[in-house]
């Protein structure tokens, strides 16, 4: 007994002598921070004590939300993170441990939270509306009207965006940074800024509706943040949705953190697979725990919405008709804003009668068709009614042209495109998209005008496949379904397999080349095969090294490539620059856009055994509503240079003038040698039309390069405009 008394005492005593310690990095912190707290229970002999750690905060929150309610289980020492709240002054952290049985022991810290300096957010910046659909309108700052959105159109800060039924839009920021207004939204862009050395500010505020955002891993000291009534989302980087409807707050998150700012004073963290909900109507309480236990933390069991661009779109919509939610009365002046318009909601976009010259496999056809498309739910569907003749008044055929004709009626009805898009698997069916695999150094940019391709992508936990399939699908009866092109493309792909680099596999193979189809009859290239590793900088843009090979169709030789640098798409630019080798004849961008025209024309080159380059290439291509175009150059170190550009400009219709297309080409496999940028081996024209009957017939001039006079040449061109 006497021994048990002593072992008692012993305990009693060590414990009044533990040692209980809370330390912070520093005594004060800004906005929305996170401040690492180290607390530390031992005996006097230093060693850790089991103990269980409660904590309350006077402002502000912690990583670990059970530490405020059932506290967490600690063996000795933790380091939690002090979530900072956005308002100004000294908080108190208090932390309590306690071991069974024995008086819990307290200790208290001040920490001073002090404004954020956003004074070095001194420019303004401008986000774009990357792709919308139905029926979108925009307010710009200062104005008091509303203005239908347009393809590209720039939003800036103080702009209102506002979404009507089974519409959206998305906002693409400088960083790569996107946001999905979903349909019966009104958001205002509140704070739109950056600063000299790269930080952004953006603070967006739902007035009613939700967004879907997409934000990348931003410079430390940026910040992004998206407001709902008294909750505020803010983020360093995640996917997030935030939505506000019937003056209910909720916060989704389907990758990543966020911290939720209720009245900018208390913090609640939101991880992957949660979302919180705020009971409107809430006082918010002297002290978090009351909070906690109000607001509901549940799995998150929806996936996250597609931020897909659809395949086809009108450049311009219907204006948005529904009368903006004011928050504030109206004064006189707000009163003068707004006209009446007809109100229209769009169940699909149909468009007008089509009619376009077609080259189709060597043959030429006369397409007549009307292509409307359906949303329903995840699924696009296009089905319209497709006719052609292959002469102006010859006989008409139904379905999409064939090497096999049909004149039965009911092959009218075609299957123009079909999409799938779900949260881990995306399907299309219909016209051939551009196919870039791996860092783009062998195959770039693949495409075969008119076809229709089979597009599949699936994604497994790290590991992703991608299939493309070139069949379409031409008539219903008989049921016909044709190989729409010769080459067949995948890639394989596993993400963060070491400190965030991906690992991938690529390949293309054209099932159907001939010595037929090379100069000189030489054996072709028919397969190209591609490994690589690549580090997202950001969403969309990658630094990575390629190996690839290209291989000809009897397998008797082996060209191989090597490529280190940057890839993937800033803004409209779908960039590639870096450092190359090669090796017995392997071409960089040898399945590009012009494989199919040289293909055909026979202009297909072959391997060149023991011949090795070493060398620089930069390029980019750029997609806009009014122009595209491509500009690519590249060589080796010994002045061997290749440089080829085109670009398409189509100027609209203004007032009385019908609008023009202009269409340049150039390629020059010197063009440093003579020092001109036309030369004696510059092969460019600038062709310069305008409509007749739209883009079906036009006419204007073209104006060619003589490389043997080195003068421009004039000729008239009467033809069709066909889109690149």
């Amino acid at each position: 007994m006497k021994k048990v008394v002593a072992f008692v005492l012993l305990f009693a005593s060590l414990l009044v002598l533990a040692d209980f310690n809370v330390s912070i990095p520093s005594q004060s912190a800004t906005f929305g921070t996170k401040v690492p707290v180290t607390i530390e229970f031992t005996d006097s002999a230093g060693k850790p004590i089991t103990f269980t750690l409660k904590a309350k905060v006077s402002l502000g929150g912690f990583d670990k939300p059970d530490v405020f309610t059932k506290g967490i289980e600690v063996n000795g020492k933790i380091t939690i993170n002090y979530l900072v709240p956005k308002k100004k002054g000294d908080v108190t952290l208090t932390f309590i441990g306690e071991v069974k049985g024995k008086e819990p022991v307290t200790k208290k810290v001040t920490l001073s939270v002090v404004e954020e300096d956003e004074t070095v957010f001194s420019e303004e910046m401008s986000a774009s509306v990357d792709s919308f659909k139905g029926s979108v309108a925009i307010k710009k700052v200062g104005k008091k009207t509303w203005e239908s959105v347009k393809a590209s159109s720039k939003v800036q800060e103080g702009d209102e965006v506002l979404t009507l039924e089974k519409s959206y839009a998305v906002v693409k920021f400088p960083d790569g940074s996107m946001t999905k207004i979903s349909e019966n939204t009104q958001v205002l862009f509140e704070k739109l800024r950056k600063s000299k050395d790269g930080k952004i500010l953006v603070s967006i505020v739902i007035q009613k509706g939700g967004t879907y955002n997409v934000v990348q891993k931003v410079v430390t000291g940026s910040s992004f943040e998206v407001k709902a009534g008294s909750v505020t989302a803010g983020v360093r980087g995640t996917t997030f949705g935030v939505e506000y409807l019937e003056e209910k707050p909720v916060i989704k998150v389907w990758e990543g953190e966020i911290l939720t700012f209720f009245e900018d004073a208390f913090v609640i963290p939101v991880i992957q697979g949660q979302e919180i909900a705020y009971q409107p109507g809430m006082q918010l309480p002297e002290d978090i725990t009351p909070l906690l236990e109000n607001t509901q933390i549940v799995p998150l069991t929806e996936p996250a919405p597609a931020m897909e661009i659809p395949a086809e779109q009108p450049t311009e919509e219907q204006p948005a008709t529904e009368e903006p939610k004011q928050d504030e009365p109206k004064t006189e002046a707000t009163q003068q804003v707004t006209e009446p318009v007809v109100p229209t909601v769009p169940k699909a976009y149909i468009p007008p009668l089509g009619v376009e010259t077609m080259r189709k496999d060597a043959n030429s056809y006369i397409v007549y068709s009307i292509s409307p498309e359906f949303s329903i739910g995840p699924v696009d569907l296009g089905i319209g009614l497709t006719a052609y003749a292959s002469e102006v008044g010859g006989t008409l055929y139904y379905g999409v042209p064939s090497t096999n004709p049909s004149t039965n009626i009911i092959n009218i009805i075609t299957i123009n495109s079909i999409a799938l898009r779900l949260e881990n698997f995306y399907f299309r069916y219909g016209n051939m998209p551009t196919t870039s695999l791996a860092m783009g150094f062998s195959v770039r940019d693949y495409f075969k005008p008119y076809a229709k391709s089979f597009d599949v992508k699936a994604a497994v936990g790290p590991f992703s496949l991608m299939v493309h399939l070139p069949y379409e699908l031409t008539k219903l009866w008989p049921f016909e379904f044709t190989r729409s092109d010769d080459v067949i493309a995948g890639e394989a792909e596993l993400r963060s397999i070491f400190a965030g680099i991906d690992l991938g596999l690529s390949a293309l193979y054209d099932t159907q080349v001939s010595t037929a189809n090379t100069v000189s009859n030489a054996t072709p290239v028919n397969l190209s095969v591609s490994a690589f590793l690549r580090y997202p900088i950001t969403n969309n843009l990658y630094i990575g090294t390629e190996f690839a090979s290209q291989i000809l169709s009897d397998f008797s030789g082996y060209g191989f490539g090597l490529f280190g640098g940057v890839s993937g798409r800033i803004s409209i630019f779908d960039i590639v620059a870096g450092a190359y080798g090669t090796w017995d004849g392997f071409k960089p961008f040898y399945f590009g856009r012009l494989y199919t025209n040289d293909k055909a024309q026979n202009k297909l080159t072959s391997l060149t055994q023991g011949e090795s380059v070493f060398g620089l290439l930069a390029g980019f291509n750029f997609y806009t509503d009014f122009a595209v175009g491509r500009l690519y150059l590249y060589g080796d170190f010994t002045n061997n240079w290749d440089a080829l550009g085109e670009m398409r400009i189509t100027i609209p219709q203004v007032g009385a003038i019908a609008g023009l297309f202009l269409y340049g080409y150039y390629y020059d496999s010197t063009p440093f040698t003579e020092g001109q940028m036309f030369d004696s081996d510059t092969s460019s024209y600038l062709r310069i039309t305008y409509p007749i009957m739209e883009q079906n017939l036009v006419a204007g001039m073209v104006y060619t390069w003589d490389y043997t006079l080195k003068i421009w040449v004039q000729s008239v061109y009467i033809g069709s405009e066909t889109s690149w």
